[in-house]
């Protein structure tokens, strides 16, 4: 399993996740499992589409999509019956701190002291872009970040047309959104984002959305 494995956490770092995105809380597997959590099954509306119902249960687009081959992601129909699947295994141990499966596009956090597991979805980074994995350290919690967009970024938006500013404010617009946690790794953190459907795809230039 290619992992991200972040083994030492500043206090306080679940609380700072929480106030933006909810997590799934599991308790512990018993001993001699690794799977917690279980499937469910919803029925659409006509107004869902499959990340709105991957949103509502802490479920990646990748995730959602995978479970539901053949049904439409736009527009999945009044009556679709979705499978959502809430059930994971989880990485190996030693259970701490925090680990992100990056082909599952899915982190865990075990809080120390605690006998129970928290996970999100993430979004990773794209093709050709670093890849980190390893074992590192938060180093710093930000409140409300602000981004100076390296010039390799920059670069790459405006050869497609889409050129982007040079500096991004904290506030709703930012694409680190409103919580970062800064990893040992030079410019990657564990972030928010303004834009919440891309989490559990490959939209990223490095860090984990």
């Amino acid at each position: 399993m290619k992992s991200l494995l972040i083994p030492s956490l500043l206090a306080g770092c679940a609380i700072l996740f929480s106030s933006t995105a909810l997590a799934a809380e599991f308790s512990l597997p018993a001993p001699g499992s690794n799977m917690v959590g279980q499937l469910q099954v919803v029925v659409a509306r006509h107004q869902d589409t499959l990340l709105d119902i991957a949103r509502h249960y802490d479920v990646g687009y990748n995730e959602i999509r995978a479970a539901n081959p053949g049904v439409d992601p736009w527009l999945p129909g009044a009556g679709t019956r979705v499978l959502v699947p809430t059930q994971y295994i989880l990485p190996p141990k030693p259970w701490t701190g925090i680990i992100i499966n990056v082909p599952e596009r899915r982190l865990f956090y075990f809080p120390p002291g605690q006998n129970v597991v928290y996970t999100y979805p993430v979004g990773i980074f794209r093709p050709k872009w670093p890849n980190p994995l390893g074992s590192t350290r938060i180093i710093a919690k930000v409140k409300s970040p602000t981004w100076t967009v390296p010039k390799n970024i920059q670069e790459e938006h405006a050869k497609v047309g889409e050129p982007i500013p040079a500096f991004f404010p904290a506030g709703p617009d930012n694409p680190m959104g409103e919580l970062a946690l800064e990893t040992g790794w030079s410019q990657i953190f564990i972030h928010g984002t303004n834009k919440p459907w891309g989490v559990g795809m490959r939209v990223s230039h490095g860090c984990f959305h």
